[in-house]
């Protein structure tokens, strides 16, 4: 007889864990899907508007004085974003919704290029180089990372809270934060790699065709650092530290003299690595992907912590 592994029920809290009527847990998860539903597109665009504005002048244009209102517009975006992601703190509905609004999007824009462009030109408020910036996003694989880690925080939520009260805490704070190192480190090299060609294929560099190799190794990029938000389901240690090593180097990103530092510490590796990378920062990547890794942290530790 088969067996069931999860369905839509494993996504939500327990009665008992809720209030005395379990009616608490309904509107827990009914307040979380709200959010994820509501918040987490409008998040990503102030990101990608206060993003564009840093990339275009830092990147594009080399210019060293920061532009305070487009870092002021990107912080916001990271607030809402902040808020989507510690819904989960009520239930694993708000990240499940959002990862699957953005992870949709993503494969659609991947599919269909000029889908992105299109969608961009007819958001109210979205200046020319926001345009350019939702583009690069889509057509490089960014938002496909970001929902899939926003997934995995979701999942990483439901087996913490059937997880139980855990054994050798130490050991595995150890273990998770040496996996979660690694394995973030891999998972944007993956991510620099990939994205940077995926951009090329579509012809950001020139070319005109989707390629199914840097498509791989986006895809691997994606998984890895969705396995990084998953561990928070057995410990939240290695996910934390990464989390807030990712934002606050985020932000700082957004400021010319570190994305400049980003992609001339970088060039030894290849001109298409410093590029990438500085480029990452510059957009807001790396702390919305700090935002969602924090978030599952914080999420998962207290749905362990209802378990026990």
């Amino acid at each position: 007889m088969s067996q069931r592994i999860f369905s839509a029920s494993d996504f939500q809290e327990s009665p008992a864990r809720g209030s005395r009527s379990g009616g608490g847990s309904v509107a827990a998860r009914v307040i979380s899907a709200v959010i994820g539903l509501i918040v987490t597109v409008p998040a990503l665009l102030l990101v990608v508007a206060g993003g564009g504005r840093a990339y275009q002048e830092t990147v594009l244009q080399a210019r060293t004085e920061p532009d305070i209102g487009s870092i002021l517009v990107a912080v916001a975006g990271l607030v809402l974003l902040i808020v989507v992601v510690l819904s989960g703190l009520l239930s694993a509905a708000g990240p499940l919704i959002g990862g699957i609004l953005v992870t949709a999007s993503s494969v659609a824009f991947l599919l269909d290029p000029m889908l992105a462009l299109s969608a961009a030109q007819v958001l109210p408020g979205f200046g020319p180089t926001a345009v350019v910036t939702l583009t690069l996003w889509s057509q490089s694989g960014f938002l496909l990372a970001v929902g899939v880690v926003l997934l995995a925080s979701a999942l990483a939520r439901v087996i913490a809270s059937r997880s139980g009260a855990a054994r050798r805490r130490g050991a595995r704070a150890v273990v998770s934060l040496v996996v979660a190192v690694v394995a973030t480190t891999g998972g944007l090299a993956l991510l620099v790699v990939g994205s940077t060609e995926l951009l090329r294929s579509a012809g950001a560099f020139g070319g005109r065709s989707l390629d199914v190799a840097s498509l791989v190794i986006l895809l691997a990029g994606c998984l890895v650092l969705g396995g990084v938000a998953l561990t928070a389901a057995w410990s939240s240690v290695g996910t934390a530290v990464v989390g807030v090593i990712l934002l606050v180097a985020g932000v700082a990103g957004f400021l010319p003299a570190v994305s400049t530092f980003v992609f001339r510490a970088l060039t030894w590796v290849s001109t298409d690595a410093s590029a990438g990378a500085s480029t990452m920062f510059a957009v807001g990547v790396i702390a919305v992907l700090g935002v969602a890794l924090i978030g599952s942290a914080a999420s998962s530790a207290r749905a362990r912590r209802a378990a026990r």
